[in-house]
């Protein structure tokens, strides 16, 4: 785990180095960081009735995921379009369900400066806030966030929070050049992520669509792979049904002509990759991707 540690020194919410998109306003008691019980009222009215129990639509967004990804990898083959175009509309649901949700952010205090006594003990003359970021599956950086204290406090007990609004939370994300974030780390029941174009719709209040069911980034494959004979048709399945950065958004399934040995298929895979990258439509709006090749049978 990385905790990215913040430039100044002290107990405070703005003496922290938070990012501004961070911190919802308002003053804060004389203690400076009054997270003691389950209620955020400092935070003058933004919060003052929050319980710190998971937003409704939130939970009820990712048990709508986990139900549809269900359905998906079960489905017969004249049940996957319809259950794809579930999925895809559940896995929109999770960044619609964020737009109106409160989200903890999690603060460690980790030992700044550390002094020794004249009796020679080694001690803390100061302390550090620190918000956590972690490592995805492909080296990218995480932010952590969390539905509830319970999740929270289930993660690491030790966690200070600072709630935050989902929109604010995406903002805060592209601040600090983040792309992923993972809400309920720990808790499999809740947890799910969200990806770069996600994050982006999610704090310009845009819809967000997952990129295997964007008729756009279809366009944008068929038209990258025009004019490639040995690629005989191309199909964009969802590669994380579940939505928790377990492995690449989109797989991209090739049918591939009969005939190619291993080094012709190497470089065509290469080749495809490269005309993938190229394209700005998929540079901007597929997160991620897996290639997935199959040789078409061999007539006779």
């Amino acid at each position: 785990m990385a905790i990215k540690k913040l430039p100044s020194t002290g107990d405070a919410p703005r003496a922290t180095g938070v990012p501004e998109s961070l911190t919802p306003g308002g003053a804060v008691d004389s203690a400076g960081f009054p997270w003691a019980g389950r209620t955020f009222d400092h935070h003058e009215t933004a919060f003052a009735d929050d319980t710190g129990e998971a937003p409704q639509q939130l939970l009820r967004a990712v048990s709508a995921v986990r139900t549809a990804a269900r359905a998906f990898r079960d489905a017969a083959p004249g049940e996957q379009a319809a259950a794809l175009s579930a999925l895809a509309a559940a896995q929109a649901g999770i960044p619609a369900a964020l737009a109106s949700s409160r989200l903890l952010v999690p603060l460690l205090a980790e030992a700044g400066d550390v002094g020794v006594t004249p009796e020679g003990r080694t001690v803390e003359k100061s302390q550090e806030l620190s918000i956590v970021t972690v490592a995805g599956p492909d080296g990218r950086r995480v932010m952590l966030a969390f539905s509830s204290t319970a999740a929270m406090r289930a993660w690491n007990a030790d966690a200070r929070p600072i709630p935050v609004p989902g929109p604010q939370l995406a903002l805060a994300a592209a601040q600090e050049e983040t792309d992923l974030i993972v809400i309920d780390a720990g808790s499999p029941e809740s947890e799910c992520g969200v990806r770069r174009p996600a994050l982006r719709a999610l704090a310009l209040g845009e819809p967000a669509i997952p990129a295997w069911a964007d008729d756009d980034v279809r366009a944008a494959f068929a038209s990258a792979l025009g004019g490639e004979d040995r690629v005989e048709a191309i199909a964009l399945l969802p590669g994380d049904p579940e939505g928790r950065l377990l492995a690449p958004e989109t797989e991209v399934h090739l049918m591939l002509a009969p005939g190619l040995d291993r080094d012709a298929l190497g470089a065509l895979l290469t080749s495809v990759q490269q005309r993938l990258a190229a394209n700005a439509v998929i540079a901007d709006r597929v997160d991620s991707m897996r290639m997935v090749p199959h040789a078409a049978p061999t007539a006779g």
